[in-house]
């Protein structure tokens, strides 16, 4: 039998789960009130906001989100209504931070997450490894569904969390490979256990999967970062006539060889060793300091050449968002470098980079092959339509995720919603390159030999980008020796 103390324990236990459990429940009241702060931060401070949708068809969007909030919801639910607005910017910099934190992935439910780790091609979804000791289902199994819903099902819903310039689809792949069990708690929920079915040389399987707590695939994802950090971002080698150049970040320096030291003693390389073909490896840069990004360039020009047309801002002046925005400390100094346009844009004029480039003494002549992929975005992206516009590289691998024509960048503000806390980041720039030509206005650099890796590439290791590269240099080289 109870005693008093147990009853009074229970009271109180329950009480503090309700008033816990009510923090999390949005009136509409409340939801209106975050969505208006919403609407107006987009349209006050994001530079790029219609580059993708028209104003008429963002007004139709934000009707059709309203008419969602006429009930009380989770706070979950108001986020997952919110997620195909952000998406449907098509700016791979404007994304939801959960509590503030930058590159955070995981928002709710995340102590029941999927414990597999998937690779998506072609709207399907294949095993390559689980964040538990046991690897039940075998390696390149295809996953048909999660808790009866067919994954062609769960991608279609999940594609809107991750964000990508202009309307690509190889930086949202890639991305839902590296956080695909974030998104499925953010997105359609945690549970205790996950049915999975699946297909495995032409038979039919089913399995349950009980749920790891998602802090566990963070600290591994943190320990790898840290493991990437140990390692420089850069690296150059020298085999025979061809010189192969990895970039893997154009934000991380390596403190014993600084970026701009790295750079001119490879060239110098270049030219001590006669080399006739460089490959340079962007893939999985997802840029950084822009500059660095032009500097690159400047090794490979023999004239003087353009990189930015121009920098947009919204406004020269800060939105009326009160508390709930948090703009760079140095804003106020920004705002002396911004001017108004002849169309009526606001200009930012205070860049070098809007000027044109001198080519480096060192430069190299020889053939240029730029290695590719989803993830090469931002400075990455902005380098690789430069050059592909001047015609100075052949580019090998699977489209950019960053846009040709640029993108929506530089600095942010973050604006927290003041009943759900969610806490958006919004660019503050739109850079334009200096291009024009390019049929695609809504994509990122096509690749002129696109390659497809598939599940034995990541079972044993292999790099047909990589092979690719080699053998153009070799048909090349043939067809040079017959000439």
């Amino acid at each position: 039998m109870m005693t008093i103390a147990k009853y009074l324990l229970t009271f109180f236990l329950l009480l503090i789960f309700q008033l816990l459990s009510a923090q999390y429940l949005l009136s509409p009241e409340a939801q209106k009130e975050d969505f208006d702060l919403f609407k107006k931060a987009l349209a006050e401070v994001h530079p790029g906001l219609y580059r993708y949708t028209s104003k008429e068809e963002f007004d139709r969007l934000f009707a059709d989100t309203a008419a969602k909030m006429q009930e009380t919801q989770s706070r979950d639910s108001f986020y997952q209504i919110l997620v195909p607005l952000v998406d449907a910017i098509h700016c791979g910099h404007t994304k939801f931070h959960p509590e503030g934190i930058m590159g955070h992935r995981f928002f709710f439910n995340t102590e029941d997450v999927f414990p597999l780790q998937l690779h998506f091609t072609d709207n399907k979804a294949f095993v390559v490894g689980s964040y538990t000791a046991d690897q039940v289902i075998p390696f390149g199994a295809e996953v048909r569904s999660i808790n009866k819903v067919p994954m062609e099902q769960v991608i279609e819903r999940l594609m809107p969390f991750f964000v990508s310039d202009g309307r690509n689809q190889t930086f949202k792949y890639l991305e839902m490979d590296r956080f695909f069990s974030a998104a499925y708690a953010n997105m359609i929920g945690g549970s205790k256990q996950f049915d999975v079915e699946y297909s495995l040389n032409g038979t039919e399987h089913t399995i349950q999967l009980n749920s790891i707590n998602g802090e566990f695939i963070q600290q591994q994802q943190r320990e790898m970062l840290e493991r990437e950090e140990l390692q420089s971002p850069y690296t150059f080698q020298i085999k025979g006539s061809m010189g192969v150049m990895k970039i893997s970040s154009f934000w991380r320096e390596d403190k014993k060889l600084p970026y701009k030291k790295f750079l001119k003693q490879s060239f110098e390389q270049v030219k001590k060793n006669n080399v006739k073909d460089l490959i340079i490896d962007l893939r999985n840069n997802e840029g950084g300091i822009d500059k660095r990004g032009a500097l690159l360039l400047s090794y490979l020009m023999d004239e003087p050449f353009p990189y930015y047309d121009r920098l947009e801002v919204a406004a020269n002046k800060k939105a009326d968002l009160g508390k709930h925005a948090k703009y760079p400390k140095f804003y106020g100094l920004m705002r002396m470098f911004i001017s108004k346009g002849e169309d009526g844009q606001y200009l930012w004029k205070h860049k070098k980079l809007l000027k044109v480039q001198k080519p480096k003494a060192d430069h190299f002549d020889g053939n240029v092959y730029v290695l590719i992929n989803g993830a090469s975005f931002s400075v990455t992206a902005e380098f690789a339509a430069m050059t592909h516009h001047l015609k100075r590289a052949t580019f090998i691998g699977k489209e950019t995720g960053g846009a040709y024509y640029g993108n929506n960048s530089g600095t942010f503000v973050l604006v927290t919603l003041p009943n759900s806390k969610l806490t958006l980041g919004i660019p503050m720039m739109a850079y334009h390159m200096k291009v024009s030509g390019y049929p695609y206005s809504d994509r990122g650099i096509v690749p002129d030999y696109p390659v497809q890796s598939n599940l034995n590439d990541l079972l044993y290791g292999t790099d047909p980008v990589m092979g690719k590269a080699l053998e153009i240099i070799d048909q090349n080289k043939t067809i040079s020796s017959k000439s």
